[in-house]
This record gives structure tokens, sequence and C-alpha cells, in this order.
């Protein structure tokens, strides 16, 4: 999908907050706009651009950094500046502190100014620590006998001591971040700017870096200008916050509000009205109860493939199926044959069996394993971990050489199919996936076309044995056209597609049909399509707890709009959201949306 992150102004929606009066204003910015000008083509030396102005062919291509940015900052304020990467947070700290010009507006400065803007710029890497102490600070603008007075607080505060006539070249970037750092707050300046300096160096100094600006702001009243990637760091510095996307102001209020509406919002893509739809929903006056959500995660897919496992196969299991938890498809086959045998699935590496793998294993005590394995992944080392010590487990190897093959032995592995089949193209996780409620509670095999219009021989021969009354097809017409499908009407079977304009969009009509089958859902599975290996094994779970699968990625507000919209829809019925995965792909302001869409 090609990039759309909104610009347009968010400002109406911000909580207002009365500023204390008597207050006086600091840093006054006023509709500041920054355009630098871009070569639209190379120029190697001095000839080539003499050449190119005298026949009027030096062309620049504006690139606005800043658009129309207005802000006030006030005595004591410790003020935020959010936005993702090149969206001109630092430009803006930079026409604060002085070093850029603003192209239009104006940035009026009450006060004496610390930029620390870039950490040990100046600093000669030849020298000792001892000699860039005094080289640093001549360059901010303190006399030497300032520096002699306060060096031995510095060396202090950067914990250096025993390094101070050691060539910088040999330090650390940490270290040297140190020692920038304590020489740029070793004054008390009336204005403190900082652009991700608490990003550097190890946690221990970071949280040093912490307790001294607060002590500036606390027992100084120091006012603070702030850029930091870390939103949790914005909330617990800042009273104020405003959010700047590709140069546009969008927000400003409270760091709370701000850095709230920013976790959801920020940097991701999506119509505005998904936004709007999205922000209307965070902000709904909605108290869901707290049993509704829960959140199935573990260290990785082979971790979490073994806690779903144990959701639906308490006890010993005679099978168990095993697949390469980095082949998608071959996972979702493995699903398949899982729901026929009855045999939980387990994921595994291709170089090694993980222990979180081979514990289950002792677990369910299993006597059989199927492995499958599409183009020779697994390793020996694997296939050898699978046989037990005492060489009574029998491991059967399903190898082949491509999905559609793999698909087939693994329908010929069992003899207990549904009278249901289904068949797609290698790569639409996502609707194999959305299916897995419907298909695992039908113990439907998966197959696989060959190419695009190519069902191969053998495969058309299991699909027209007369052993299925029913296909589902997952994908368009190029993948399956009509006169590739024609075979399997004529066999008598009844062919029902799905195409969606995206997997999302094929996501809700595959949940709206699986409802039309009798399958009302008592709970809703939210799982990542980007990050899909969570809910390979979620078949089985989702077929037993009467689940529907839904696809949501949180940066995508189209996908966000769409879940919310689905799970309202679903709501009333609805006793638990499932989130699979960890933090990383589901935050909890993510889950309190759809937790309020659900209670609505």
């Amino acid at each position: 999908m090609a990039e759309n992150i909104n610009t347009t102004s968010l400002q109406c929606l911000a909580t207002s907050f009365e500023e204390e009066p008597g207050r006086p204003v600091m840093i006054s910015v006023d509709h500041v706009s920054m355009v630098f000008n871009m070569a639209s083509e190379q120029l190697n030396n001095l000839k080539e651009y003499a050449i190119a102005l005298a026949r009027h062919e030096l062309r620049f291509k504006e690139l606005k950094a800043l658009d129309d940015v207005s802000l006030e900052v006030r005595r004591g304020d410790v003020f935020g500046i959010l936005g993702t990467n090149g969206s001109g947070k630092s430009t803006l700290l930079k026409i604060v502190a002085g070093v850029l010009e603003p192209t239009l507006g104006t940035c009026t400065i009450n006060g004496n100014i610390a930029p620390l803007i870039e950490l040990g710029a100046g600093f000669d890497l030849e020298l000792t620590a001892r000699e860039n102490i005094y080289l640093n600070g001549a360059l901010l603008g303190y006399p030497k006998k300032f520096i002699e007075q306060h060096f031995d607080d510095i060396v202090a505060f950067a914990e250096v001591e025993q390094f101070l006539d050691m060539p910088m070249k040999n330090y650390s970037s940490g270290m040297v971040a140190r020692i920038a750092f304590a020489i740029a707050t070793i004054i008390v300046p009336e204005i403190l700017i900082v652009d991700e300096v608490l990003s550097v160096g190890d946690f221990m100094f970071q949280q040093k870096c912490e307790r001294r600006i607060q002590e500036l702001i606390k027992e100084h009243e120091v006012t603070v200008l702030i850029v930091s990637h870390n939103n949790d760091q914005i909330e617990r510095l800042c009273n104020k916050a405003i959010w700047i996307e590709k140069g546009h102001p969008r927000l400003m209020g409270s760091a709370q509000d701000v850095c709230r509406i920013y976790r959801v919002l920020g940097g991701h893509t999506g119509k505005a009205s998904s936004e709007q739809r999205v922000f209307d929903m965070l902000g709904r006056d909605v108290s869901p109860r707290e049993e509704l959500t829960r959140t199935i995660s573990a260290d990785d897919r082979y971790g979490s493939a073994v806690k779903l496992a144990e959701l639906c196969h308490e006890g010993p299991s005679d099978t168990v199926i095993i697949c390469p938890g980095e082949d998608a498809s071959a996972c979702l086959v493995g699903a398949g044959l899982g729901s026929t045998l009855d045999a939980p699935l387990l994921l595994t590496r291709s170089e090694s069996l993980p222990d979180v793998t081979a514990h289950a294993l002792r677990q369910y005590g299993a006597s059989h394993v199927i492995a499958l394995d599409r183009g020779c992944r697994l390793s020996p080392v694997v296939t050898s971990a699978l046989e037990d010590e005492a060489g009574e487990r029998k491991v059967t190897l399903l190898q082949k050489a491509t999905i559609d093959e793999l698909a087939l032995a693994a329908f010929r592995a069992a003899d207990q199919w549904g009278d249901t089949a289904v068949i797609t193209w290698d790569g639409c996780t996502g609707d194999i996936i959305s299916l897995l409620p419907f298909s695992q509670g039908e113990r439907a095999p998966l197959f696989f076309n060959h190419d695009d219009g190519i069902i191969a021989p053998e495969t058309l021969a299991a699909l027209t044995s007369g052993a299925f009354r029913r296909l589902i097809v997952l994908g368009g017409t190029v993948s399956f056209p009509e006169s590739c499908l024609e075979p399997l009407r004529e066999a008598g079977l009844e062919v029902i597609r799905f195409c969606g304009k995206d997997a999302y969009d094929a996501n809700g009509l595959i949940d709206d049909w699986i409802v039309t089958q009798g399958k009302r859902p008592r709970n809703l599975i939210i799982t990542s399509i980007w990050n899909p290996f969570d809910a390979l094994t979620a078949g089985p779970c989702a077929a037993a707890s009467d689940s529907l699968i839904v696809l949501e990625d949180p940066g995508d507000l189209d996908s966000v709009a769409r879940a919310i919209d689905y799970v309202e829809k679903m709501g009333p019925g609805i006793e638990h959201l499932v989130f699979l995965g960890d933090h990383t792909r589901f935050q909890e302001l993510d889950k309190e949306i759809l937790a309020k869409a659900a209670s609505c």
C-alpha cells in the first residue's frame, strides 16, 4: 500500500488546559516555516556549478521541513516534541537554538540557552578526555577559569576519572556522551534544549541524565524543550507537548493527551476518515468489563505454538505435527492435517529443535511425529532430535519440493477428512488464517495451485475423486481463472470463491460467510497479518472456542477502522477478545480501542 500519512491539524481534538497566570513566555515560535533547497541534479565541482548558473540551468527542489508551526513555552514548562523521523523536530530545535534562521515567521527567545543537540560535537578524538573537556567548554563559550572551577564536578558526573588521560578515540560512544552531557549541564541555564540526548549511554547513565534534568526543572525552574522518540519519557518528564508530522503541526496540548493520541495515530497510514474513526473510539466514554480482553504471547512463535496447542490439547497425544516456523504455507497445511488427526501442531527452527518444542513433545508423550518439510528446510539435526532417546517414537517425514506437492502428501497421510476442501496460492496467508475457524472445524484439507491458472493433475484428481462435495477457493481470477475451476464444477463440486480487495477486506467477507454457516462466534481472535506467525497454529483454538479471527495491524488505520466496525457489529455476543502477540504487535491502547468497540 502506498504511504498515506495524515498531516492535517487535529488541534480541535486536544484537551484544553489553563495557563498559570504570571509565568513569562521564554520561547515564542510564531508561524515558522523552514524551506531547504535540494539540488535537482548532482554538481561535482565549482566549474559545473558556474556553467549551470550561467545557463540558468541551476534548479532546486524545495523541501519544506516545517510548515506554519506556532508554539509558546513558558518559564518552568517542560515541553516535548513528538514526531516520526524526518518530521522536522530537530529543525525546530535548531531554529530555537539560533543555529538556523526560519524561512518564514519569527522565533523569540527570552533567556540564555544551553543546547544539547549534538553531544560531542567539537571533540578531537586524538586528544585526551582532559584536553577535550577544556576544548569543548571553550566551544560552548565557557571561560577556562570556569572549566577549572567545575572540572572535578564534570569528571565525577561523567564517571571517567580513570580514563582522563586516554585519547578519546579509545572511548566508546557512551563514554563520549557522558563527558559531553556533563560539560553541557554544568551551568544552570534559563532554557535547556535536549535532542534525543537521553537515548545515549547505558541505562544507568540515562537515569542519571533524567535526574539531572529534573533537578534543573524542580530546583531552578529551568525551561526545557525536549525531543524524544520515547513516548513514556515525554509523558513522564513533560507537562506540554506538540506532535509534528512531516513538518505540519498536528496536535498540541497536555503531554499526557498528546502522547496518548500519538501512540495510536502517530506515523500510521490510512485515510483521514479511518483516523477519525479510530480517534472517536479512543475518546469514547465506555468502560469495558475487565475480563473482556485476553492476550496470548510468548518469547517467540515456537512458544506461542506451544501455548495455543495447550489450550486444545491438555493431555497426552499419540500424534504430534511438526512444521518449520519460517514457512507459513507449510504450517497452515500442517494445521489442516492436525485437525483431522486431532493432533497438536508445534513449530521448529530449520536448523535446530527449540527447547520449548522439545519439552512439549515430552509432555505429550507422542509415539508418532509427522514432520512437514517443503524444499528440504529441516536439517538432519532436527529430524534426529524428534526421535526420543529410547527410539520408540516413530518419525514420518513428509518432504516435498513444492508446496502443492507437500499439501497433497499431507492429504494422503490421513483418511478422516471432511467433505469440504480448500485450495489457494502460496502466499495467501491472511485469507487462509481468516478461514481457519471454519476449515479446522470441518477437517478440511488445504491444497495449493502449482502456478497461476494451473492445478497439478494429481491435485485435480484428489479434488475430483468424489471425497468432497464443496471446494472453497481463496484467490482471484489470476490465480484461479474460471477455466481452471470448470473441471471441478463438472465433477459436481460446489465452488465458493473468496477474493477481497486486500487481506482485510477478504477477512471480513470470510468472517461474515462463516457466520452464515451457523458459526456464531463467542470470541474474536485478533491477530496481525504483517507478522502472522503467532496465528499459524491458532486454528484448533479458534474452532474449539467458537471464535472468529479478525486481522488488524495497528500501523494501518484503515485495518483498525475496519476491525472497530466489525467488533462493534459482533460486540453484544462476544465473551472475549483474544490478542495474539506481545506489546510489539498490540499496545494496551490498541486493545482498549477494540474493547470499547465490543462494549458499545
